[in-house]
């Protein structure tokens, strides 16, 4: 797999143009931050598994194929964040969206051996939104070359590169951990996917959709 995109080293806005991606700094305070981390934790029993195990285009253009994982409901300190003004605002000037509005979040839970193969995104993820709950969370897979592909492009890809795929093109994106930023990136637009994962993990992952 190609290295990460060279995201950091480009300014926000022109990130998001050339390759889908931006990570928006001094968001996310300290405080703010242990709280969100806390409050995931003392959620875990709220969990509900997201699996299935088909590749298919959705009706709303977005593609899936096999995933397993769960999803833990937003408590109130995600759900102010998710509707922060001050995160819309930057995520607005970030990526040169200015009708761009905030549809919810959700924490991913990732328990040994889960993943999501190859997909993008709801419509109404215009923008996704993601940052680490937990140190060292490994990368996801990133395809800013099938930017826009058609489902049966990637259901293409799947069959020919697998639902991890790896080479020319292929890369990854790291998420924020404790550092006051989020990743933006255009979950709609851009494939990415997470491999079998070693250990637990979670992650905060919010949508903003385009009016």
């Amino acid at each position: 797999m190609d290295t990460e995109a060279p995201v950091e080293r480009l300014p926000a806005r022109t990130a998001w143009e050339e390759i889908g991606t931006a990570v928006v700094l001094g968001i996310l305070e300290p405080d703010r931050f242990k709280a969100l981390v806390e409050e995931a934790h003392g959620r875990i029993d709220l969990v509900t598994p997201h699996v299935h195990e088909h590749t298919a285009a959705h009706r709303d253009g977005s593609f899936a194929s096999p995933v397993h994982c769960g999803f833990i409901p937003p408590g109130p300190v995600l759900e102010a964040l998710a509707y922060d003004k001050t995160l819309l605002m930057a995520l607005r000037e970030a990526t040169g969206i200015p009708r761009l509005i905030p549809r919810g979040g959700a924490v991913v839970l990732y328990k040994e051996g889960d993943f999501q193969g190859l997909h993008t995104d709801s419509v109404k993820s215009t923008v996704t939104v993601a940052v680490a709950l937990t140190e060292n969370l490994p990368p996801m897979g990133w395809a800013p070359h099938l930017l826009g592909a058609f489902p049966d492009r990637l259901g293409e890809v799947v069959t020919e590169h697998s639902m991890f795929p790896e080479g020319k093109g292929f890369t990854t994106l790291t998420h924020p951990y404790g550092d006051g930023s989020v990743r933006a990136f255009a979950g709609y637009h851009v494939p990415h996917w997470r491999p079998p994962m070693e250990s637990m993990g979670l992650l905060v992952t919010m949508s903003f959709m385009d009016l």
